[in-house]
């Protein structure tokens, strides 16, 4: 049985995993909260703000300039990949 999923204007919402550092995540609740606290008050989900994130990057750059702009980042070899055992 599949998951239960939401409409947008850009179609149905398929549920994804998501890992974020704390820095992030704590971005995230900031906006959710400043969502809470305007008037009229809006219930700015996590999941929403991440969609207009993504969607504002590929409106900015190509698929090839995202995939250039994480390959040109530094990475830590001890937080990427799968733990061993």
């Amino acid at each position: 049985m599949s998951e239960p999923t939401k409409a947008t204007a850009a179609g149905e919402l398929r549920k994804v995993a998501v890992y974020l550092d704390e820095d992030t995540d704590t971005a995230l609740e900031a906006i959710r909260y400043a969502g809470t606290t305007r008037r009229p008050r809006l219930d700015v989900s996590k999941s929403a703000v991440v969609r207009l994130a993504l969607e504002r990057l590929l409106a900015e750059l190509s698929h090839e300039q995202v995939v250039a702009a994480i390959a040109a980042r530094p990475t830590d070899s001890q937080t990427t990949g799968r733990k061993r055992r």
